[in-house]
């Protein structure tokens, strides 16, 4: 059972998400004890290795160096008294720490170095959870293109009927912005995810030409990158983070939009997948609401939020600002469980998802023929130019749209175009499959065909 849950303004704030792994194991009160604590501790043995403190405050320091061993009652009554989010710890640590040792915790650093570094490196734990899922989504994506290579279905533009193409090229685009984000996390681990260790003012005063030492010490024992200088006040390594993690909401939102607009009754193409027991409504049994589309969509633009929060942070005052830095354990965890949720549901989306052809063939033919106009003008380019050709087809499109007519028909009565296209011809163009372009080159360039 976790401990330290009646701590307030500890650990990092998740809200109620349906995604629980970085919520539950890395922001947690009790986790967040506990990386302060191996942070305390490893700058111990760093201290000791170049003299600094004696060998064997560190040995006790790293025997004690366990949150089980603290006392929560004293923990919480020194959380009160001080009102200070690291010294209840520094308190609590160093009296279970014998022979005076526990005098040695904390040496020579300040707050913000300790709470800096502890956030990176549960910051750096809630990424590797989000990558690992985020590839795993990317998988999955990339599996149902190449599945959906060949599935012709209509291509819309400002959410109206424009020409076909593949639900495999859908797809693909998915996949494409999948593998951005996954670069942007990657390639930004290295600049993201440094540690603190620079003293009150950042000038690591208190230890002079020791500090450097230990500052490169503990950032290798930890398997953070060393800051070049203190970064109090400067905070865009997290304002960066914030907005890859909203990037990729974004993205995750933008799947489940087209899944939850797909599952409309007069759409009927996609639809999150159903079970026997599985309830849309209690009201009305028919019906299979998207839930699991609108809560990623939600959480989508939740995140938003954060990047607000998280550029404003980068406005703090000289050397440092509790104002700003006070924000931050609130945004941070909130991005982070935002964007763990958003792929467990997306996920669970696309692990189950429901296509239905029967509605992607019904709806080729919805406007009759009308979305086959660029190819039809395209074909009598040739034979009136490309601005008549455009005349003559409009004229023709608008007709068969007022009068509720046939498009096919009226190009089989207009004199311009029976004269030019045959009826054997005009089903040719009109044949869905023969005008999706590249969209399979496309989709085997980006997901592959295996």
């Amino acid at each position: 059972m976790a401990r330290f849950t009646g701590v307030k303004g500890i650990g990092l704030s998740c809200g109620d998400f349906k995604g629980r792994d970085v919520a539950g194991c890395i922001f947690g009160n009790e986790n967040t004890i506990r990386t302060q604590m191996l942070v305390e501790a490893a700058l111990a043995r760093v201290q000791a290795r170049l003299g600094i403190i004696p060998q064997e405050a560190c040995d006790e320091i790293n025997r004690k160096c366990d949150v089980d061993l603290l006392d929560e009652e004293e923990y919480i009554r020194q959380y009160e008294i001080t009102n200070h989010p690291l010294v209840c710890l520094i308190r609590t640590y160093a009296a279970i720490c014998e022979d005076g040792a526990g005098e040695y915790i904390h040496y020579g650093t300040t707050t913000q170095d300790i709470i800096d570094t502890a956030n990176m490196l549960q910051l750096k734990q809630a990424c590797e959870l989000i990558e690992a899922k985020t590839r795993k989504l990317r998988d999955r994506t990339g599996q149902l293109a190449r599945q959906y290579r060949d599935t012709v279905m209509m291509g819309r533009t400002n959410d109206q009927q424009a020409m076909p193409i593949t639900l495999g090229f859908k797809m693909a685009t998915w996949a494409d912005e999948l593998d951005r984000s996954i670069q942007r996390l990657t390639q930004s681990r290295d600049r993201i995810f440094v540690g603190s260790f620079f003293g009150a003012a950042g000038t690591l005063a208190s230890l002079e030409e020791k500090g450097l030492e230990i500052q490169q010490g503990l950032m290798k024992e930890l398997g953070l990158g060393d800051s070049r200088i203190m970064w109090f006040t400067s905070r865009d390594r997290l304002a960066e983070l914030t907005c890859n993690l909203s990037i990729l909401c974004g993205t995750l939102g933008r799947i489940a939009n087209e899944v939850y607009n797909g599952q409309r009754s007069e759409v009927n193409e996609l639809s999150e997948g159903f079970r026997p027991g599985k309830v849309g409504s209690s009201t009305m049994p028919h019906k299979r609401n998207p839930f699991i589309p609108g809560e990623v969509i939600s959480y989508a633009r939740l995140s938003r939020s954060t990047v607000v929060d998280a550029l404003g942070c980068m406005e703090g005052t000289n050397e440092r600002d509790v104002r700003t830095i006070g924000m931050e354990k609130e945004f941070l965890a909130r991005s982070c469980c935002l964007t763990d949720a958003a792929l467990d549901r997306c996920n669970l989306l696309l692990e189950d998802l429901e296509v239905h052809e029967t509605g992607i063939r019904r709806n080729l033919d919805l406007l009759g023929g009308l979305v086959y106009a660029e190819a039809l003008m395209m074909r009598l380019s040739g034979d009136y130019g490309r601005l008549e050709s455009h005349e003559i087809i409009y004229e023709l499109a608008q007709k068969a749209i007022s009068g509720n007519r046939s498009f096919r028909e009226l190009l089989l009565e207009d004199p311009r175009t029976a004269s030019r296209l045959s009826a054997e011809e005009l089903d040719r163009i009109m044949d869905p499959a023969h005008y999706t372009g590249l969209a399979t080159y496309f989709v085997d360039a980006i997901v592959g065909k295996e």
